[in-house]
């Protein structure tokens, strides 16, 4: 089976623009672990993720008691904390996402990309055709459909 008949063809997609509150949002609201980024011709600059956000560049920390002297003191950093999460949320999507993305083509067999995906820990691969366009994306998501079809 091809890609081109498996793959969402409708992916939710982003620009470098996006703030990464807007990003977190589509994230959440169409259940998927990463969005395309695309450039004003909808061809691929990059890819952001769960990961993306969860880990790279700002990483708010709670507030913590801090041992002193055998004392327990609470470190109210609250406000460092509050301003390290309205910059994540203030950021761009172009300061966090990933930009070497693997792709497939629509005509690339299902098994060579499910193979992919688990050498390399993917979670979705964008789709493209031969100009860079993304046209569809294919996740884990639809790995588990076919499955289910199967049986």
């Amino acid at each position: 089976m091809l890609i081109a008949e498996a793959m969402n063809k409708y992916p939710a997609t982003v620009t470098k623009e996006t703030s990464i509150n807007e990003a977190a949002k589509l994230l959440v609201k169409y259940k998927v672990a990463a969005l395309s980024v695309v450039d004003e011709d909808n061809k691929l600059v990059g890819i952001i993720t769960e990961g993306d956000l969860l880990y790279k560049k700002v990483r708010p920390h709670a507030p913590y008691y801090v041992n002193v002297l055998g004392a327990s003191i609470y470190y109210s950093g609250i406000g460092e904390y509050n301003a390290q999460f309205k910059k994540l949320l203030a950021a761009h999507v172009e300061e966090l996402m990933t930009t070497e993305v693997i792709t497939c083509s629509p005509k690339e067999e299902v098994e060579s990309v499910v193979a992919t995906m688990l050498e390399k820990h993917l979670k979705s691969v964008p789709v493209v055709d031969e100009m860079g366009t993304v046209i569809g994306v294919f996740s884990r998501h639809d790995v588990m459909e076919l499955i289910a079809k199967e049986n």
